[in-house]
């Protein structure tokens, strides 16, 4: 079901009652949509443990000391990364593992990070997530001898594949790991400063007034992202139970499955389940799930070999 603004304010700042504790990375965490998620997130919960990992060493710390003063009790830190590079990747997730001994949500708004460093952390908290910001419900049909892209490159495909794959990769961790839940989402047109940046300062400034009336604030947008966060909408495969999500007409939600409380959501920002069920259920047949899980791992394994 999607929700309204009114019912994710009103979960939110249940938080502060629920959830005394709570141990967040956030990867792509400097700027838009995961920085907004991080400062909301910091003023629901008591005392909150965040990770920002980015590149802009600068911007961390600005953000860092916005965190501090908007929840004094919290733990804040910055780690620089360049997480479109493995090897960074891999010492991000050593150097976590001897910080703490478990992580409550894994919040991927930028690049992608090994999974696999991350299982054990995860898998130790009470009701551990895993959130990817990137283009949940714009799945598309996908050919096994072009997973890269590299024979048949077209401007949708940058944008399907990506998707679909993440899609795919999910719904097989989902299986592997019941006790963590999974979600891809959409976030909408968000109100951040890439346009201006990508397209230049007039350009950027006449696409975002005629983007406006479909857009939505990164305030907002931190809002919803908290929501999805934490709700009990979305539980792990092997948490769902008959009276699970009942309060504050919060219900649970259809996995990519099709089961109720699968394990993994593919969702709009609001909660909706937008989810291609012909299409998975075409891409599980051809075998999609195996060839990209393998697919993922080579990729994984040449790189960091």
């Amino acid at each position: 079901m999607a929700y309204t603004i009114s019912q994710v304010q009103d979960w939110n700042e249940s938080l502060r009652s629920r959830r005394l504790k709570l141990v967040a990375l956030f990867v792509g965490g400097t700027s838009g949509i995961g920085k907004h998620a991080a400062i909301r997130l910091a003023n629901v919960v008591d005392q909150p443990t965040i990770y920002l990992v980015g590149r802009n060493a600068e911007a961390g710390a600005r953000i860092v000391e916005e965190l501090k003063a908007g929840n004094p009790n919290g733990s804040y830190c910055f780690i620089p990364a360049d997480v479109s590079r493995l090897s960074d990747v891999d010492a991000l997730c050593q150097q976590l593992q001897v910080r703490e001994k478990s992580l409550d949500l894994l919040f991927l708004s930028a690049g992608a990070l090994a999974f696999s460093k991350q299982v054990r952390l995860l898998e130790a908290a009470g009701k551990p997530r895993v959130i990817s910001v990137l283009g949940g419900g714009r799945e598309v049909s996908i050919e096994d001898d072009n997973l890269d892209l590299r024979k048949r490159f077209s401007f949708s495909a940058s944008i399907g594949y990506p998707a679909t794959m993440t899609s795919l990769a999910f719904e097989v961790l989902a299986s592997q790991h019941p006790s963590i839940s999974f979600i891809h989402e959409f976030p909408g047109v968000v109100a951040t400063p890439i346009l201006k940046k990508s397209m230049g300062g007039v350009l950027g400034t006449i696409v975002s007034l005629l983007l406006r009336p479909i857009s939505i604030s990164e305030q907002e947008s931190g809002e919803w992202q908290v929501f999805l966060s934490t709700s009990p909408s979305f539980p792990a495969k092997g948490s769902a139970g008959p009276d699970a999500a009942t309060e504050r007409g919060i219900k649970i939600t259809q996995a990519s499955t099709g089961e109720v409380g699968g394990g993994f959501y593919i969702l709009k920002y609001n909660g909706q389940d937008v989810t291609n069920k012909s299409l998975m259920a075409q891409l599980r047949e051809k075998g999609f799930l195996d060839i990209v899980w393998k697919h993922t791992l080579d990729t994984f394994d040449r790189i960091l070999a």
